[in-house]
């Protein structure tokens, strides 16, 4: 069984594998202890310069469920080019893995009157140089903050130990550490093995959930006045599929995560304006469960409790008796696709829909026929109606109308891809 189809895989107890991030000497230790919780394996990914994270990423995520950096830096670099389209995590440095450093620069007779630490919160440095027995004056900080590079942190240990006499310079990035210890008494920071445990838990809860979320049902109940052959297409966005119940009731049925994204987060109900401008009246109540009754009873209850907010409303039904009303119309902001997921659920790779995503920047509204994208991609016409059909399950794409004019045959089909 490939990477791939492991992946699509949606047992409960299957391997995850974590991309694990960092220079070489810290990636090994990491990804032992990934190794060694059942159910998570790693990816070793070392890098020789910290600005090698994003090719890395860019590289390898289709390999892997999630990414686990060995230190802030590599993550913060990956977030602020936004790299990072998976579950993510990093060690953090605690205040035992400075004090564990102090120790050992005590028995070995290192003078720490003055000491300069970067990367630390100053907070934590403060409350672990009073547990050392230090004044909280003895160390000179520095906070890591893009674009903050390597030759900045050894800048800045270089002008401490000019302007403040600093004895002892602690480091938490490798390069840095390369370059300080032929100018001064340097010590590199590595991760405790709490820490590196605490950022494997937090990270393999965060994608298991986000797996559970992708998994779980969601059911609308939808009332109009008439009859609508439209409603699939203003819905076709939830990725889902309509079936009409009677004359005037719809059932559509989905996954929370194509709802997820199209809601921003359970926030707004782009859809319901379109319907609305066919319709007086338009209530629809949305559930999501872990089963397909579950989903239905929260539907039914929201579907009540849309009938309580007027003519037209939306309203979202989750467990414990939760109900979201969903406002009118498009959030701004809305969270934009995650490619990462989406490659996954499709079976492609990431960097074909990000070629996809280039191309669309283009378009005007974001819409595209197969042709087009044929042309554009240079594939087979059916070909390109295959990706398209893809994306439409998956609720990246929807049919919003046909291009009739100088067209013989059957007319192609209009559709507003979102990736």
């Amino acid at each position: 069984m490939d990477g791939r189809q492991r992946r699509a895989t949606n047992r409960p107890d299957r391997v995850l594998t974590f991309g694990v991030v960092g220079p070489a000497d810290l990636v090994p230790r990491v990804a032992n202890a990934v190794d060694r919780t059942p159910a998570l394996r790693a990816r070793r990914l070392p890098y020789r310069q910290e600005q090698e994270t994003v090719r890395l990423l860019e590289k390898h995520a289709d390999e892997v469920d999630a990414w686990l950096f060995t230190g802030v830096v590599p993550h913060a670099i990956a977030v602020a080019a936004k790299a990072v389209t998976l579950p993510a995590e990093h060690v953090s440095y605690s205040g035992l893995t400075l004090l564990a450093a102090l120790f050992r620069l005590s028995r070995s007779g290192r003078d720490l009157s003055r000491i300069s630490i970067d990367t630390l919160d100053p907070a934590e440095v403060s409350e672990t140089l009073s547990e050392a027995g230090l004044p909280p004056d003895t160390a000179v900080t520095m906070v890591y903050d893009l674009p903050v590079r390597s030759r900045d942190v050894v800048a800045f240990h270089c002008e401490a130990r000019a302007k403040y006499d600093t004895t002892v310079a602690i480091t938490c990035l490798r390069s840095a550490y390369d370059v300080l210890r032929k100018e001064m008494p340097v010590v590199r920071l590595a991760p405790s093995p709490r820490d590196i445990r605490n950022a494997i838990d937090a990270l393999a809860l965060r994608t298991r959930n986000r797996h559970h979320s992708d998994a779980q049902v969601a059911l609308g109940f939808v009332e109009l006045e008439r009859a609508d052959p439209l409603l699939q297409r203003d819905l076709g966005q939830l990725g889902g599929t309509v079936v009409q119940l009677d004359e005037q009731r719809y059932l559509l049925v989905t996954t929370r995560g194509p709802l997820e994204r199209v809601t921003a987060d359970f926030q707004g109900a782009p859809f319901l304006e379109p319907i609305a401008k066919r319709h007086k009246v338009v209530r629809i109540g949305l559930g999501i469960g872990r089963s397909a009754g579950e989903a239905a009873a929260h539907a039914s209850r929201a579907l009540t409790r849309a009938r309580a907010q007027g003519d037209v409303a939306a309203v979202l039904g989750g467990p414990h008796d939760s109900d979201i009303v969903l406002t009118k119309g498009a959030v701004q902001g809305a969270v934009p696709t995650d490619l990462g997921r989406l490659a996954q659920r499709l079976g492609m790779s990431r960097a074909t829909l990000q070629s996809l995503r280039q191309f669309l920047e283009g378009r005007e509204n974001r819409l595209v026929t197969a042709a087009e994208l044929a042309q554009a991609f240079g594939i087979q016409e059916r070909s390109a109606r295959r990706l398209l059909k893809r994306l439409e399950r998956a609720g990246a794409a929807v049919a919003v109308g046909t291009l009739s004019e100088g067209q013989m045959g059957r007319p192609p089909v209009i559709y507003r891809v979102d990736v």
